[in-house]
């Protein structure tokens, strides 16, 4: 594992960080990321939210999701995630000063602080509903054993006795906006994401393909309620603790990995904003193989660097996609 160094460096001369951050985040605050996005790429309104086909990958169904209250925009496709000066860096291939330069220089729409108060309100007010659905819905799962979800690990090779935080249940995949109902139930792995003060705030809801178990496939990954912030805890924190993209990656590192605790994000781009206690110090990324992968939790781990964590890397075997291929392979 190679280790990054986490310490920050000094300014640049005489330029004040501190004064530059602030210009930042009041940029930040008056822009709407709509607005910069909509210069790229087509973005239809979603209720909240703005949707449109990716910048940074291929596609046909759009998948990319603008929030502005929240001020960022995330890739259910590639997992790209990111505030309106990573958006200009990657987009047009930029250090961050200069992104910030083009946009704080540059003629965008802006809303008044009222609009965006009353924005943020409204998000948080439908967050907090969909964080009561996902508790709701956990609350609802039963224990592993004996149950189709058991049976799935049991076909990705995953053996160990699963934590509370994974359970079992019938539940919808879809919900109609407009009527608020929920579709019908299917069977689902149902993953219990915490906060930082370790309550259930959110789910991913990991569904079967043709609700079969043991087929170890599975048909599709969905969130609900309060993701970003939260980890699935497959153990309580240590010192150093292990990220992993996915529940079935988490897994199979705890059953045959180094005996540390192993935390899921769900997703990489999700990594720098989990919500650590204090006992934590080191963070071990278990990145998948594969050239976005690496980027990925290369870009992750420089920004938990940033936040006085002390970032390293561990990687399956070269043969292997992911730290579950390599279980289901002949062991970690």
């Amino acid at each position: 594992m190679a280790q990054i160094n986490s310490s920050s460096g000094g300014g640049r001369g005489s330029f004040d960080q501190a004064a530059f951050r602030r210009a930042v985040d009041e940029l930040k605050s008056q822009v709407p990321i709509s607005g910069v996005v909509g210069r790229a790429i087509v973005l239809k309104r979603a209720g909240k939210e703005w949707k449109g086909c990716c910048p940074f990958h291929s596609e046909k169904t759009p998948s990319f999701t603008v929030i502005d209250a929240l001020e960022f925009g995330h890739c259910f496709g590639c997992g790209w995630h990111g505030d309106i000066i990573k958006f200009v860096m990657d987009r047009e291939g930029c250090s961050f000063r200069e992104a910030y330069q083009r946009l704080a220089n540059d003629d965008l729409p802006k809303w008044t602080p009222q609009e965006r108060a009353k924005a943020q309100a409204e998000e948080r007010l439908e967050r907090l509903a969909f964080e009561q659905d996902a508790r709701k819905f956990f609350k609802e799962g039963v224990p592993l054993a004996g149950t189709p979800a058991a049976t799935y690990l049991r076909a990705r090779g995953i053996t160990i006795t699963a934590p509370e935080c994974l359970r079992f249940g019938m539940i919808p995949s879809w919900r109609n906006k407009e009527t608020g109902e929920w579709g019908r139930k299917r069977p689902a792995l149902i993953c219990g994401a915490a906060d930082g003060t370790g309550a259930v705030v959110g789910i991913q809801r990991i569904f079967f393909k043709n609700d079969d178990p043991a087929t170890g496939k599975a048909d599709c990954k969905l969130s609900l309620g309060s993701i970003k912030g939260s980890a699935l805890r497959l153990a309580p924190a240590g010192e150093a603790v292990v990220l992993c993209e996915g529940p079935e990656d988490g897994l199979s590192v705890m059953q045959e990995g180094p005996g540390l605790p192993v935390w899921v994000p769900f997703g990489t781009s999700m990594m720098p904003s989990v919500e650590f206690p204090p006992i934590v110090r080191r963070v071990i990324i278990a990145g998948q193989n594969n050239t976005a992968g690496r980027v990925a939790v290369n870009k992750a781990a420089i920004a938990l660097a940033d936040r006085g964590l002390i970032p390293s890397f561990a990687w399956p075997g070269a043969q292997y996609d992911d730290w579950n291929d390599q279980l289901r392979g002949g062991g970690l």
